[in-house]
């Protein structure tokens, strides 16, 4: 086959190729035309069959039955009362009191003297009881001990000459213990302000002769303070 015999051919087959396909586009769309109107239902009349409508008649309702009438209490009619007038009744009588009963008193007979009897002397009354003594406080046997002790250590202070001679004087409050009259732990309380009175105070403890205790101090550890007077 020659290169000119093919090019006839194919210009030949190329117009009927298209008109095949033109025919068979026309016959696809008068065969989906035939089917849609096929498919499609016929159209329902406007206008519908009248239906017949049948009232139902409602059942009867019972009877209400009216509310009972309120019962009026029949009136009353009031009757006025008469009123009476009080009777003057006549004053009672006035009644003199009673004379008031004299109280019961025991009589007190008194015996007389018969010539077989003799007179009955009156009781004597007894004296009262007479008060007891009030109790004597005994006093603290400490108390005078102390004053003695006080005049003690006064009577045995010894003035330095050195504050004499410079007038130096003053007060000084010591303390101390005492045993049957041996004085111990002495010291000052209250100074003078002046060493040498301070210790002259305290040698005054020391050097003090006591009085003798009484017996009920005898053989207890006394605790006295007492002031040491230095007048320069």
């Amino acid at each position: 086959m020659t290169v000119a015999t093919a090019r006839l051919r194919i210009g030949v087959s190329l117009p009927s190729l298209g008109v095949a396909l033109l025919i068979e586009l026309v016959l696809l769309g008068a065969a989906a035309l035939l089917l849609a109107r096929v498919a499609t239902p016929p159209a329902r009349s406007s206008l519908s069959e009248p239906v017949a409508l049948a009232l139902l008649a409602e059942p009867p309702q019972p009877p209400v039955a009216a509310p009972p009438k309120p019962v009026v209490p029949p009136e009353h009619k009031s009757v006025p009362k008469t009123v009476s007038k009080p009777v003057p009744h006549p004053p009672a009588p006035k009644v003199a009191p009673a004379p008031t009963p004299l109280e019961d008193r025991p009589v007190t007979t008194v015996a007389q003297p018969t010539a077989f009897s003799q007179p009955v002397p009156p009781p004597v009354a007894s004296a009262p009881p007479a008060p007891a003594a009030p109790a004597v406080a005994k006093p603290d046997p400490n108390i005078a001990y102390a004053g003695k002790v006080r005049a003690a250590v006064q009577a045995a202070l010894v003035y330095p000459p050195a504050a004499a001679s410079l007038h130096f004087g003053g007060r000084v409050r010591v303390a101390f213990h005492l045993r049957d009259g041996v004085p111990s732990q002495a010291r000052v309380l209250v100074g003078s302000g002046i060493g040498m009175i301070d210790r002259a105070a305290l040698q005054s403890v020391q050097n003090a002769s006591y009085p003798h205790p009484d017996s009920e101090l005898q053989g207890r550890d006394l605790l006295y303070e007492v002031w040491v007077e230095f007048n320069g």
